[in-house]
């Protein structure tokens, strides 16, 4: 590596050829970079200063002779060639020629190499993205591609060109001012990615996505990166619509079996990567072949995005997992459907298991049970069914096990009884529920059963529907005579209860109005779109609290219907030893430990939970004890009241100055097992334990 000064245009005058490689995000400088620029070269001209430091460039030699690779530095040179690309094309157009500078030498000296044999002869070549837009600036106005970044900073210097208050040799002066400190990396110890890296770590804002494209492509060569690139890594941005870390992010949970922190996803990648690299040992296509697995990904990411597998009820569900935002279903989901694109898996099974996944979502939602754990559930799921049918050889339904293992989970991570969900419909505030919620339960509940859907999602979103008390909130002379002497009771008990709650699509300003006058009205409930959930509305002589119960127990009665709560004859294999694999979520209330694995296949036998924690928190230890040393010495709530650095009779040393109380109940150890793991950044599927039911 070498690094010196240079004059920036004196750089692009004496470069044949600078390529931007595929790997490199596109040219993103907004409007304010260039307003700053510019201001700059006013200034150095009229303070007379003689340099301008303008940062650095990174830059290795290209893998023909002349050609120079754009490390790091490709939103400078674009935007200076921009700047002196608007200034040759204002000055042809206005046929001005000035004493040293003119279109002529400006194309000649640093856009343009006119010995070069390719059809394009711009010394620049952007990557693939932004090169369409950038050639067509050589070319009549007409062309341009106004969208792209590139036009939009080129026409800002064009325009401000026209009202310069120094003249176009004076800015010309100002360009040759600016300095840059260019970096060659010309030895092979050089490693590009850890230089990149190194010097994107503060000020540029990449995305995950970014890293990891430079992470794979950087070192390939010029025509490998363009084959990766064309065929995979740009189709696959199209696929998914741009939203490459949320991309990675589920593909990594899928594959992990545990999500990574959004910010830390390049992190993540590269190691998840490094192992796929050493489990493929000699194989020489290694990178080629992981392309191939994130495209058939990418296919089943963009049904997920767009609902558009070849099956209605597949795409009707994956509608309304987008429209309640449940995004921790995704890498199972996204397992599910590629499975079903390799045709591993029939429709109707796949039917069957997001069914099941569905009334899982829908009963925790109306039921209020907190969704911290649905994130340890939703990234080992797939997995877990996996092994479940490798254990079965196949002789078990996939939807089978499904239910199986969400019906095995417990506390937090239960599946709700129909008594659950009974009871919270008929009780539950369901008016002050999230929006998205309640209107996904009221469209469940109307459009169930039918062949064609109403828009109800849209119809909300765009104001043609609204949620409707059919009892008004505020209560006036009629309303206080039709709910008769009880009004007041009647009125506080069933006001937002969901026999009381409907969707309309006359105007909201008509809710005071007496039961009569809403039922008979345009829009109102005989005029309704929604047969079902305006079914009693339409044909009641009047409204109260039987009306209120009656329809309230027919909406439970059909919400026990839509989210079924599963039945499911499937038993795991058992053995004399059966190890249940930890998964987060479970409490082990009533089991009996008779030993463990835990990060290999060694065998601990052991005869009590207690004894269990304190051996795996010493393995945690010994791995490093800096994490609870830190715990020990916090004064905060959690973890900080289970580690101490001081002896007492309640607590155990766990190493010298480290001391741990482990008086807990099961289910307070297994969380404390949970959230030491989270810390350590070790899957929960690395315990498994040895039980019997007590």
């Amino acid at each position: 590596m070498e690094g010196n000064v240079r004059y920036i245009s004196e750089y692009l005058r004496g470069a044949t050829k600078l390529i931007i490689p595929v790997y490199q995000r596109n040219y993103d400088w907004k409007k304010e970079n260039c307003v700053r620029l510019m201001d700059d070269l006013v200034a150095l001209h009229k303070e007379e200063k003689q340099t301008h430091f303008f940062g650095s460039i990174v830059v290795k030699p290209g893998d023909y002779s002349q050609e120079i690779i754009i490390i790091d530095g490709q939103q400078r040179i674009t935007t200076i060639s921009l700047l002196i690309l608007a200034m040759k094309n204002y000055m042809t157009n206005n046929n001005i020629i000035q004493q040293t500078i003119n279109p002529h030498n400006l194309n000649d000296g640093f856009l343009i190499n006119s010995f070069s044999s390719e059809t394009d002869k711009q010394k620049l070549k952007s990557n693939p993205r932004d090169f369409d837009a950038y050639k067509k600036l050589y070319s009549d106005s007409r062309t341009h591609i106004q969208t792209s970044n590139i036009t939009v900073n080129y026409n800002y210097f064009y325009q401000k060109l026209e009202a310069l208050d120094i003249t176009l040799e004076e800015l010309f002066e100002s360009i040759n001012k600016l300095q840059v400190m260019v970096v060659n990396l010309n030895s092979p110890d050089d490693d590009p990615q850890l230089i990149f890296e190194s010097l994107n770590s503060t000020g540029v804002d990449l995305t995950n996505a970014d890293k990891i494209r430079n992470y794979l492509l950087m070192n390939e060569e010029q025509s490998s990166q363009l084959e990766l690139f064309s065929n995979y890594w740009q189709p696959i941005e199209e696929r998914t619509h741009l939203r490459m870390s949320d991309f990675f992010k589920d593909y990594l949970t899928l594959k992990e079996g545990r999500t990574p922190v959004i910010s830390k996803v390049y992190e993540a990648f590269v190691e998840f990567y490094t192992k796929v690299e050493a489990k493929a040992g000699s194989k020489t296509d290694i990178k080629a072949d992981f392309f191939k697995e994130l495209s058939e990904y990418s296919i089943a990411y963009q049904q997920i995005l767009k609902f558009n597998t070849d099956n209605k009820k597949i795409n009707e569900f994956l509608k309304r997992i987008e429209e309640i935002k449940v995004t921790v279903t995704i890498p199972f989901i996204l397992a599910i459907l590629k499975d079903y694109s390799d045709s591993k898996i029939d429709g109707k099974q796949v039917i069957q298991i997001f069914n099941i996944v569905e009334s899982y979502i829908a009963r925790r939602l109306i039921t209020s049970i907190p969704s911290n754990s649905l994130n340890k559930i939703f990234s080992t799921l797939y997995k877990d069914m996996k092994k479940h049918m490798d254990k079965s050889e196949g002789n078990v339904a996939e939807s089978d096990i499904i239910a199986y293992l969400l019906l095995s989970k417990s506390s937090t991570g239960r599946f709700p009884t129909d008594q659950e969900v009974e009871e919270n419909l008929k009780s539950r505030n369901m008016y002050n529920v999230s929006p998205k919620i309640r209107t996904y339960i009221f469209e469940r509940l109307e459009n169930h059963g039918h062949v064609e859907n109403l828009n109800i999602f849209e119809g909300v979103q765009n104001q043609d529907y609204s949620v409707e008390h059919i009892m008004p909130q505020k209560l006036n002379s009629e309303w206080v005579t039709e709910l008769g002497d009880n009004y007041e009771e009647t009125h506080d008990l069933y006001l937002n209860s969901i026999g009381n709650l409907t969707l309309t699509g006359y105007n909201s300003k008509y809710s005071n109005r007496p039961f009569k006058e809403k039922q008979n009205i345009e829009k109102g409930f005989k005029d309704s779109h929604f047969a079902f959930l305006n079914r009693l509305p339409a044909t009641s002589e009047s409204w109260g609290e039987a009306e209120i119960i009656e329809r309230r127990n027919a909406i439970i009665q059909r919400a026990l219907e839509i989210w079924e709560y599963p039945d499911t004859s499937y038993e795991p294999v058992t053995t004399n030893q059966e190890m249940v694999i930890f998964d987060g979520t479970q409490t082990f209330k009533n089991y009996t430990i008779k030993g463990y694995t835990f990060l290999n296949d060694n065998y601990v036998p052991i005869d009590t939970w207690k004894a269990m924690l304190i051996e795996l928190v010493k393995v945690l230890a010994e791995k490093d004890v800096n994490p609870l040393l830190e715990l020990a010495q916090s004064n905060t709530a959690g973890l900080d009241l289970v580690f101490y650095t001081e002896p007492h009779e309640e607590r155990v040393p766990i190493l010298t100055g480290l001391f741990m109380y482990v008086s807990y109940s099961n289910s307070t150890k297994m969380r404390i097992l949970m959230e030491l793991f989270d810390i350590y950044g070790i899957d929960y599927e690395e315990l498994t334990v040895d039980v019997s039911i007590n």
